[in-house]
């Protein structure tokens, strides 16, 4: 988007742009200069949801965090929503209908006609009936017209729900407790008794609403908390009687006792059996001792062999010392004596060494241990046998608990269910017994009062809609400018085209193209000056591209267009101003503009290929270029046609000749060939689609395209 060519088009209709708002801005004046002055009431709820003061016990316990507040937001909403909803909006406009009706000198708004239209009767039969629907809480709908307009009265009198909404505002500031009603009327008397009579209603309303929902709750509650507590009582009392039907006191202590009981027999029993195998193996250490030969030595089996040598040495000595008594006393009996004594002393010393101990001892020890273990080995087999019968006793025991343990778990198991019910429900009956008495209790905490009329806003009204028409006259402009695709100006055909623009010529209107009055009189009109002085540019642009002793020029443009013509006899007529002789080749539509001139248009390019006759008229002669449906080659060949051009160019200092438009159905390509240099012009306003895009390239690529030439340029 060109910024500057916005700018351009918002000074072109700045005029507009300026007198729209203007205009704008007096009709809103008109308006609102004669409106009523507002007055504005506000009263305050107080809910206790965030007021802990007021919180005994909290509604939503179970919430926290993020959660907490989500539920508590929900209630500020619901509470919201109820006092909008029909049956609370029927209320208020029953209440303010039977104040008009009752006070038709002190109504809060000027009665309507239907209002004044009501007899002494049918006034009185309006208030019982709208009372007898006040006490029913009725919803009042477009239907309840019956032998008294209801729904006609109240809409008339602009008290409808709907009428009342528009100006009445409900909202909640966040981490606030209160709830703020506000209403704008222009009676503040109405706007007080709308929000004080809306807010006490609702108030009382929503407490019953409460305490019924709860009385319910209550009633439904409490019937199945009486089913519960009948099932938990059967349940319990099964337990109960399935135990002193089994005599089963304490079925888990009685079976941990047991089982405990079992365990330590157990015990006991690999006690004995360790015991037992320690006894067997020391008896039978004890027997293999005993029963060894080669130990008999150490129990006194060779002390028998000892005593005999002692005992014959002993009986020796006594023999010796008898003799030797006998003997009278004898050195060799006494010689013998001592060697016995000596003998008997050595064997004595010898069987000292070999008994320390006494093995008589000794094997007696082994002997009355070998008893006692034998003894203790029959008291632990003994011992055995009794736990085994023990244990046996034990299992069987045990074993008996089992079915009734089965039975004692699914009755504890069904009694611990309807007991948890029972207790559930318990909970809730009591919570919601709670709520009911100390739960959610609305107050009106700040009443309605008269206030004075709210600052005026006719300003701001007029700002706004000046201010709205302004951006708005300035958002269609935008639009234009965005999906304007047409070409205007010489810099955005250069841009389009991205070729070369020789010159442009500002916009004529068509009662006023004539060239030669314009030519002459441009002293006395600046868009005749202007176009002089423009046209006078692109004859000199033209004059240096047709360089080396070129003299044909030919004139094209995209689509056929009548400002292409005037623009032809345009440059025919400045080059002729240059004392020049000029040849203008056209057709017909280009013939009716040079009679204006009083040139004559008789002569056509056929004769002249046909009999090479020309007659010169003074600086323009024109050629009719209708060739009667035949094409330039067709009528003579290409040497023969540039032979006729040459000697025309000796005839005339240019020649111009006026071609068809390039995407029109012609034999344009065959005149351009005899062409030694072209031009093409363009219409400002229009724009170039993809058809116009694939000609441009092809001109572009031309050699004898020397440019475009831009018409009816609008000058600012």
């Amino acid at each position: 988007m060109n910024i500057k060519e916005f700018l351009n088009l918002i000074a072109k209709y700045k005029t507009l742009i300026i007198a729209i708002p203007a205009i704008t801005l007096f009709i809103t004046y008109l308006f609102v200069k004669n409106l009523p002055k507002q007055y504005k009431s506000q009263a305050k709820l107080s809910t206790g949801l965030l007021d802990p003061s007021r919180q005994v016990a909290p509604d939503v316990p179970n919430y926290s965090g993020p959660d907490l507040l989500i539920k508590i937001n929900q209630q500020f909403t619901n509470i919201m929503d109820i006092m909008v909803m029909p049956k609370n909006m029927s209320i208020l406009s029953y209440r303010l209908i039977l104040h008009d009706l009752k006070n038709p000198r002190q109504p809060f708004k000027p009665q309507s006609d239907d209002v004044n239209a009501l007899s002494d009767a049918e006034r009185q039969e309006a208030i019982r009936g709208f009372e007898e629907r006040l006490a029913k809480k009725q919803v009042l709908t477009p239907f309840d017209n019956y032998e008294v307009k209801f729904y006609n009265l109240v809409k008339s009198m602009g008290y409808d729900g709907p009428s009342i909404a528009r100006k009445l505002s409900i909202t909640h500031e966040d981490n606030s407790d209160f709830i703020t009603v506000e209403y704008t009327s222009e009676n503040t008397f109405l706007s007080v008794f709308v929000v004080n009579t809306l807010s006490g209603d609702f108030i009382n309303n929503y407490s019953l609403d409460l305490i019924s929902n709860k009385n319910q709750s209550i009633l439904v509650l409490d019937s199945l908390l009486q089913k519960k507590e009948a099932v938990m009582n059967e349940k319990t009392q099964q337990l109960k009687d399935y135990k002193i039907k089994n005599k089963v006191l304490n079925l888990d202590k009685q079976s941990q006792i047991v089982y405990q009981q079992i365990i330590d027999y157990e015990n006991k029993k690999s006690q004995a059996l360790i015991d037992l195998q320690s006894l067997q193996s020391a008896l039978n250490n004890l027997n293999t001792k005993l029963n060894n030969p080669s130990l008999d030595r150490y129990l006194g089996a060779e002390l028998s062999t000892d005593n005999q040598a002692v005992i014959a040495l002993r009986n020796k000595v006594q023999i010796a010392n008898n003799d030797y008594i006998d003997g009278g006393f004898k050195a060799a009996d006494k010689k013998k004596v001592d060697s016995l004594q000596q003998l008997l002393n050595q064997q004595l010393v010898k069987t000292n060494d070999n008994y320390v101990a006494d093995p008589v001892i000794a094997k007696q020890t082994l002997v009355q241990r070998r008893i006692s273990l034998g003894i203790d080995l029959d008291k632990t087999r003994a011992s055995i046998k009794d736990i085994d019968d023990e244990l046996t006793k034990l299992n069987g025991k045990f074993s008996t608990m089992v079915p009734f343990d089965a039975g004692v778990q699914k009755f504890e198991r069904d009694a611990d269910v309807a007991t948890k019910e029972y207790l559930d429900l318990l909970n809730r009956y009591n919570q919601t017994n709670l709520d009911k008495n100390i739960g959610l209790r609305l107050h009106l905490e700040q009443e309605g009062v008269p206030t004075v009329a709210e600052p005026s806003k006719k300003l701001i009204f007029m700002a706004l809609s000046a201010i709205a028409s302004f951006v708005i006259c300035f958002c269609v402009l935008f639009i234009i400018h965005v999906l304007d695709n047409s070409i205007n100006n010489k810099k955005q055909l250069a841009t389009a085209t991205k070729g070369r623009v020789i010159g442009e010529l500002n916009y004529i209107k068509s009662s006023q193209r004539d060239i030669d009055e314009i030519w002459k009189n441009a002293a006395y009109d600046k868009g005749h000056a202007t176009y002089k002085n423009l046209l006078r540019e692109a004859r000199f642009e033209i004059s240096k591209a047709l360089a080396n002793d070129q003299k044909i020029l030919g004139l094209t443009r995209l689509h056929p267009e009548k400002f292409t013509i005037f623009s032809a006899v345009s440059l025919a007529y400045a080059f002729a101003r240059l004392d020049k002789q000029i040849l203008l080749i056209g057709d017909a539509e280009m013939a009716s503009e040079i009679q204006k001139w009083n040139i004559p248009t008789n002569q056509s390019l056929k004769t002249v290929l046909d009999n090479l006759t020309l007659q010169k008229n003074n600086r323009i002669t024109f050629l009719n270029s209708d060739l009667g449906g035949v094409s330039l080659l067709e009528n003579k060949d290409n040497p023969s046609i540039t032979q006729i051009f040459k000697s025309l160019k000796n005839e005339f200092d240019m020649i111009i000749v006026y071609l068809d438009a390039v995407n029109s159905v012609s034999d344009i390509k065959e005149w351009i060939l005899f062409t030694e240099k072209y031009l093409a012009t363009f219409m400002a306003g229009n724009s170039i689609n993809e058809k116009d895009k694939e000609s441009i390239k092809l001109l572009n690529k031309d050699e004898k395209f020397i440019g475009w030439l831009i018409n009816g340029v609008k000058q600012k």
